[in-house]
């Protein structure tokens, strides 16, 4: 059962238009949501007295790739401040919300590591509830349009088993891993924002984040990094780690940097020439890159490797094999498309947009006179050998085995691409990419896109190869 909590503001002080805060506290001062939508301009000033200065800065609406302007309905500011010795975590994150109809709930994806300091709904108290990583804020009477300002402070570990999306330590001495499937700031998994980040880093480090970085100025011990998204993004995670080595070029237009430890320089030129070729190809297959520039890293104690909002990062052993082995990255540089340009909604949907987005690799991998990567192979076979009780239907993929994502779902693929020829096949990716760029769609979205793509229905496809339970994969 959730407790149900009445969270008073920090000395009674508003924050939804003016934070008049005491000093040796960070300030963010957020015009209403009628200035923004009279000017089309989101102008607002942190003073951050840890750093004394003033950060004016300005948001653009972003444009959806075809020239027209794209509504940004959710803006989210986070100043995030850890503190390495003490291995804790101080977040405020102001999101500014604008919806068609009135609401009085909103939920919220964040960690129970933190401790909320308080919430503030333009200004006043809220109820909240709390419950298994999910966070439900009740306003006290339904709005439109509204402004809530989060303050966070969690203690950080190494997670117990079966906590973290990745066992590794959220902060140690040299890194910093606030990952989003952790939920490590208020995330609504299927809105999209424009989004503002800065954080506090002792000056050693660097940084990553979505979006452009702004500045990284030093004051005293410590840099403050500054990042701005110029267009809505997903649920985003921050790195920061001491001993990178950062290396800079701009190939075919697209600004590229890698951040890499010592042991993995070696393969900075590499990745520069590589990544640019698959860059080339997807950017070709899906619309124009999405992101203001791609950022290669890696993380130690990773997990293999992962995708984020214009940047991939691997463990430094896996970056290791897979370099001398296929030699680049296809597959986590298409998920910055089937993951963080778009990506499905519903149950599962984190589960099947990757799958299906793994044929894009094969597709790649054809062009260039390519073997299939071995990796999935085996997961094809492991797949074929699941019992049917134990195949899953794409609303029931959380938590499911790689070998069905990654074993069945490209085959998926495969079979529509057969179905409505090469040509429709790959204006169907266009349409999708186009349609549902910064946003979401469902299954049916999905479908109905590579319909009027091929100016035909998809029903018998969709009852072969997704609804029927199992979907066996027997033909190649």
């Amino acid at each position: 059962m959730s407790n149900v909590v009445i969270v008073e503001p920090q000395n009674g002080e508003r924050l939804s238009i003016t934070a008049r805060i005491p000093s040796g506290r960070a300030t963010v001062q957020t015009p209403s949501w009628n200035s923004i939508w009279l000017t089309g301009i989101v102008t607002a000033i942190a003073s951050l007295s840890a750093c004394s200065r003033i950060v004016p800065r300005a948001i653009r609406e972003p444009r959806d790739g075809t020239g027209a302007e794209t509504p940004a309905h959710r803006r989210c500011d986070l100043f995030i401040e850890p503190d390495f010795e003490k291995k804790t975590i101080a977040i405020r994150a102001q999101i500014d919300i604008e919806i068609p109809a009135p609401k009085s709930s909103f939920e919220f994806g964040l960690s129970d590591l933190y401790t909320v300091v308080a919430i503030e709904a333009d200004g006043m108290p809220v109820k909240i509830e709390r419950h298994n990583g999910e966070l439900t804020v009740m306003l006290p009477q339904p709005a439109r349009r509204v402004s809530l300002v989060f303050r966070l402070r969690g203690s950080f570990g190494r997670p117990a088993a079966g906590e973290g999306d990745e066992g590794r330590p959220v902060i140690d001495d040299e890194s910093l891993f606030l990952l989003w499937s952790d939920r490590f700031y208020p995330i609504d998994f299927d809105e999209w924002s424009l989004l503002r980040i800065e954080i506090v880093l002792p000056a050693r480090f660097k940084a990553i984040a979505p979006g452009r970085l702004l500045s990284a100025e030093r004051h005293d011990d410590n840099r403050l990094w500054v990042f701005q998204t110029t267009h809505p993004v997903g649920p985003s995670s921050v790195l920061a780690d001491s001993r990178w080595t950062e290396t800079q070029r701009t190939v075919n237009g697209i600004p590229m940097r890698t951040l890499l430890h010592p042991e993995s320089r070696q393969y900075a030129e590499k990745i520069f020439a590589t990544s640019s070729d698959v860059l080339k190809f997807f950017s070709e297959l899906h619309g124009s890159y999405p992101f203001d520039g791609f950022t290669f890293v890696t993380v130690a104690r990773m997990g293999a490797r992962r995708a984020f909002p214009g940047f991939v990062a691997y463990e430094p052993g896996y970056l290791k094999k897979e370099f001398t082995t296929t030699g680049y990255d296809a597959h986590e540089t298409a998920l910055l498309w089937w993951g963080y340009t778009t990506h499905g909604r519903g149950p599962g949907a984190f589960a099947w947009t990757e799958g299906l987005g793994d044929y894009v690799e094969f597709m790649y991998d054809e062009a260039r006179g390519k073997p299939i990567p071995a990796i999935f192979e085996h997961f094809q076979a492991e797949y074929l050998k699941t019992a049917a009780v134990e195949d899953r239907h794409y609303t029931d993929l959380g938590g499911a085995p790689q070998q069905i994502i990654h074993g069945r779902y490209p085959w998926v693929m495969q079979a529509l691409r057969k179905e409505l020829g090469d040509d429709a096949f790959r204006q169907g990716i266009r349409l999708l990419f186009r349609r549902y760029r910064w946003r979401t769609f469902s299954m049916d979205d999905f479908i109905a896109t590579f319909e009027e793509a091929g100016s035909r229905s998809l029903e018998s496809w969709r009852a072969q190869w997704l609804e029927r339970p199992p979907a066996r994969l027997r033909q190649r």
